[in-house]
C-alpha cells in the first residue's frame, strides 16, 4: 500500500485488511512516498502484534507512485502480493478469493472486482459507479474467461512475485499498472479476474477530477501499446485484446464527431445516420448491462442505485468520458514527440 498524505482515509483502509477472513499470513508493507502530514503517525498505531497480521511501515523519498511500489517490492519474500490503494476499502473476503484464484489458476496477476465507495452525492460519482459496476466489469471478465484480464489494476490486484521482478517492476509512467499487465502478458504470462474479491474505491466526485483521471487512462493505454506492441504478445488472445484496443481510439472519435452530430441532426428530423438500427443498438445495449447487472447483485455486495445516475450514464457518459480520451491521445502525442504546444 502506498500513501503520500493519506491521513485521514488510510486508517479505514488498514483496518479492512486487518479483519479479513483469510487464514493465511497477511504482512502489510505501506510505503510512505514523502508525506507531509500524520500519514507516518497514522500507520504506526496498526504497527502492533496481530494473530497472523502484520504492519509495516517504510519510507521512499523518491516520489512517484511507481518509485513507491518498486521500493516496496524490494521487502517482499513471499510467492505472492497484492496491492491496494490507501483509497480502496477491501470486502472481508476479498484477499481470501484472490488469492486462491491466483494461486490455483497460477497466473501472474489477478485484478479484483472494484466497485465504487458510497457516499458519491455528485451526478459525475453516480455515472462512475455504474461505468465500474457494468462496464468495466463485463469487459474485465469477458478478458478474464480467456485468461488476458488487459489491467490488473494497481487499486486492488494480486500478483506472481517472481513475474514482477521478472519485468523490473513498475516502470515511472502515467499508467504503471496497466504496462505491467501488458509487459507480463509479452512474457508468455497469463492474467485474470476475480469476481468475487471486490472492494470499494473513491471516485473523483467533481468534473476535472474525473476528466483529468479519463485523460490519464487514455494516456496510459497508448503508453503500453507503445511499450508493448499487439504483435509481440506471445498468446492468441493477449494479441487479439491488445490489437482490439487500438480501436478504441477509432470509436472514441467516431462516437464524438460521427455519432452525436448525427444524433442532432435526427432530432431536427435528419435521420440520414442515425435511424431504426441505432435504436436496436440501444436495445441490445440494455440487454447487455442487465446481464451484467444482475451477475453483479448476486455477489452480494451492497450498494445502492440511483435512477438519475444510471439515466446519466446511458445518455451522457461516453460523451465526457470521449471528450477525456482525446485530450489524453493529444497529451501522448504532446509528450512523445516533445510538441511545443501553446
Amino acid at each position: 500500500m502506498c500513501a503520500r498524505n493519506e491521513e485521514g482515509t488510510i486508517g479505514k483502509s488498514i483496518e479492512k485488511i486487518i479483519h479479513q477472513n483469510y487464514k493465511g499470513n497477511i504482512r502489510l508493507l505501506v510505503i510512505d512516498n514523502g508525506s507531509t502530514d500524520q500519514t507516518r503517525q497514522e500507520v504506526l498505531k496498526w504497527c502492533k502484534p496481530y494473530c497472523h497480521r502484520q504492519v509495516e511501515y517504510l519510507y521512499c523519498r523518491k516520489k512517484g507512485k511507481a518509485n513507491a511500489l518498486n521500493f516496496g517490492l524490494r521487502y517482499v519474500c513471499t510467492d505472492y502480493f497484492l496491492t491496494v490503494d490507501v483509497d480502496t476499502l477491501l470486502e472481508s473476503n476479498a484477499v481470501a478469493a484472490i488469492m486462491a484464484h491466483i494461486t490455483a489458476a497460477q497466473h501472474a496477476c489477478v485484478a479484483g472486482n472494484l466497485f465504487v465507495a458510497s457516499g458519491c452525492k455528485s451526478i459525475w460519482g453516480k455515472m462512475q459507479f455504474y461505468d465500474y459496476l457494468l462496464s468495466i466489469a463485463a469487459v474485465k471478465r469477458f478478458q478474464g474467461s480467456y485468461n488476458s484480464t488487459l489491467v490488473a489494476q494497481g487499486a486492488f490486484s494480486a500478483y506472481n512475485t517472481c513475474a514482477v521482478k521478472e519485468v523490473g517492476g513498475w516502470q515511472d509512467v502515467f499508467g504503471e499498472d496497466i504496462v505491467l499487465t501488458y509487459q507480463l502478458l509479452a512474457l508468455g504470462y497469463t492474467s485474470g479476474y476475480e469476481p468475487y474479491a471486490a472492494a470499494k474505491t473513491t471516485v473523483p466526485d467533481k468534473f476535472f477530477g474525473f476528466y483529468q483521471q479519463r485523460r490519464r487512462w487514455a494516456v496510459g493505454m497508448l503508453e503500453r501499446l507503445s511499450q508493448v506492441k499487439p504483435w509481440k504478445q506471445k498468446n492468441f488472445f493477449p494479441r487479439w485484446f491488445t490489437t482490439l484496443n487500438i480501436l478504441v481510439i477509432y470509436l472514441d472519435l467516431a462516437y464524438l464527431f460521427g455519432f452525436i452530430p448525427a444524433v442532432i441532426l435526427a432530432l431536427y428530423g435528419y435521420p440520414y445516420f442515425v435511424g431504426l438500427l441505432t435504436v436496436f443498438a440501444l436495445f441490445i445495449g440494455v440487454i447487455f448491462f442487465a446481464s451484467t447487472y444482475i451477475y453483479q447483485k448476486r455477489l452480494g455486495v451492497p450498494f445502492q442505485n440511483t435512477l438519475l445516475g444510471f439515466v446519466c450514464f446511458l445518455l451522457f457518459f461516453q460523451l465526457f468520458q470521449s471528450l477525456a480520451a482525446i485530450h489524453g491521445y493529444i497529451t501522448y502525442v504532446k509528450l512523445k514527440f516533445k510538441f511545443d504546444w501553446k
